[in-house]
């Protein structure tokens, strides 16, 4: 059996893509306010048998060419700070739009 990671209940992720696995919020303490873990269609087996997911940390203007911030990464699966859990439908909608078309693109 191969380990998957588990997406963040229901509530966290209602209107979310599919391969939203949870979003987080450090509400501004850093330029990459905002760090979206990914899975699903998304899941790279490659980092998942390092027991790695991929993750976009992103600011709250992302295509700001003087302060946005938007760069893929990679986290430990297991890395869910609970207490900087935030709702999907609670993000900026520019926020969410830019995470779809990185992550479609």
């Amino acid at each position: 059996m191969t380990y998957r990671p588990r997406r963040a209940s229901k509530q966290w992720v209602e209107g979310a893509p599919e391969y939203i696995l949870d979003c987080f919020d450090n509400m501004g303490k850093s330029a990459d306010r905002y760090m979206i873990l990914f899975g699903g269609s998304l899941l790279d087996p490659h980092l998942l048998e390092l027991g790695k997911v991929p993750m976009l940390c992103l600011s709250d203007m992302p295509t700001d060419p003087w302060f946005g911030v938007s760069m893929w990464g990679e986290v430990e699966a297991w890395y869910r700070p609970a207490h900087l859990r935030r709702r999907w439908l609670d993000l900026p909608e520019n926020v969410r739009e830019h995470i779809i078309l990185r992550a479609e693109s």
